[in-house]
């Protein structure tokens, strides 16, 4: 398959050993869905997302995906890679991501 670089694609994805990031890689569509369908039965995420509350606005997200999809209407993020920062706003590792302040809720 040769090789494109794709750069506005929302599609991301990123292997991860332990807590450190081994690559992450702007793929298309196609490509997603198929690594996607093919590691569901790996999956070791939770089942059931956590709430995300943004400080400032203290408006209240059913998950981070609601979120992501906010900031890229926004134009404040390009991917669905946004979580990884507002999960470490959430886990108090970043102060910040995106000019918020983030917080996971007991559903």
């Amino acid at each position: 398959m040769p090789k494109v670089k794709l750069k506005k694609t929302p599609y991301v994805i990123r292997l991860m050993h332990e807590d450190t990031t081994a690559g992450t890689y702007r793929v298309s569509k196609e490509i997603f869905l198929s690594v996607t369908k093919e590691l569901k039965p790996y999956q070791s995420f939770r089942q059931e997302p956590k709430k995300i509350r943004c400080v400032e606005t203290e408006e209240i997200f059913k998950n981070a995906k609601e979120v992501i999809e906010l900031l890229i209407q926004q134009g404040k993020s390009t991917s669905y890679s946004a979580f990884s920062r507002i999960k470490d706003v959430c886990n108090k590792k970043r102060e910040k991501a995106y000019g918020y302040h983030w917080e996971f809720i007991e559903n």
